[in-house]
């Protein structure tokens, strides 16, 4: 039971990391560097670019962070019914996918840029 809270709380932080790095990007904090933001060449080469792309960007990473958390919370209620390698792919899934997806949207958007 122990290895489920802690697995499940690991995907809590996640979450929560999410959210934490999605908010600068959203409200433009974060100026072009090569450590934190949709770095790529055409963001890093015009400040206009780069602050569209963090902020569209940002605001889907801001979304997966909350429907992470959600996904954790669930897990959490329902621990007792579920084995630690489904809550283990369920968690994955409810990362990988959607990062994913921000991917696919930011580089769509970019192009539009």
């Amino acid at each position: 039971m122990e290895s489920k809270i802690s697995l499940i709380i690991s995907f809590l932080f996640v979450g929560l990391l999410e959210i934490g790095l999605s908010i600068p990007l959203i409200l433009e904090k974060v100026p072009p560097n090569y450590l934190y933001g949709f770095r790529t060449k055409k963001t890093l080469s015009n400040k206009e670019i780069w602050y569209k792309a963090n902020k569209y960007t940002g605001k889907d990473l801001l979304v997966i962070g909350l429907i992470l958390l959600v996904g954790a919370l669930i897990l959490l209620i329902f621990r007792a019914k579920l084995s630690v390698l489904v809550i283990d792919y369920v968690g994955l899934v409810l990362i990988l996918i959607p990062l994913l997806i921000v991917l696919v949207r930011g580089f769509r958007y970019l192009s539009k840029l």
